[in-house]
């Protein structure tokens, strides 16, 4: 029976991690972003960009005009959908230092990758305070400090203009 519940729990819990985005609650931001299209044609593409939020209401001090920094990445080619680019904030969630986009992961301390425990292909995100490391493609923590992966942004709509970002996860809005 101890088994059976163990297979439960594990299976209850692939189930959540599958889900990803869908589990997180966004809210709007204050105004819409747009990241001109032109500038996200390949791969690995960033852009930072700011964002303006208000504070939630149960925040320390709410209802208050923030200014979120964020990145915009492509990170498929193809098509311009909004599930091509992915944003996230680059507040690292551990102490509130700023990332840092390393495009090149060779270049990256032998002492990153011994915490990663894996070579490194693509783009990651790196705390220059305490050497958080996350996937660009998803904001997931990949090694470090950091209790969580990089609060998300989310995409909401590409035209043939821009990409366009009009939402934020909403425990951003508490902690930044």
């Amino acid at each position: 029976m101890g088994y059976g519940l163990a297979v439960l729990v594990l299976g209850f819990a692939r189930g959540l991690r599958a889900q990803g985005t869908s589990l997180l609650r966004f809210r709007p931001l204050a105004r819409v972003v747009a990241v001109p299209l032109e500038d996200m044609t390949t791969r690995w593409r960033a852009r930072p960009f700011v964002a303006d939020g208000m504070t939630l209401d149960t925040a320390a001090t709410p209802n208050q005009p923030i200014r979120i920094t964020g990145m915009l990445v492509r990170t498929e080619a193809g098509d311009s959908t909004p599930e091509r680019f992915q944003a996230v904030c680059l507040r690292c969630p551990h102490e509130g230092c700023d990332v840092d986009l390393v495009r090149d992961p060779k270049t990256l301390p032998p002492d990153i990758i011994a915490e990663v425990g894996h070579p490194l292909t693509e783009p990651v995100y790196v705390c220059p305070c305490h050497n958080s490391t996350f996937m660009v493609e998803t904001g997931e923590r990949l090694a470090g400090p950091a209790p969580r992966g990089l609060y998300r942004f989310r995409v909401t709509s590409v035209t043939t203009a821009a990409v366009e970002i009009g939402e934020v996860e909403e425990d951003v809005l508490l902690f930044v």
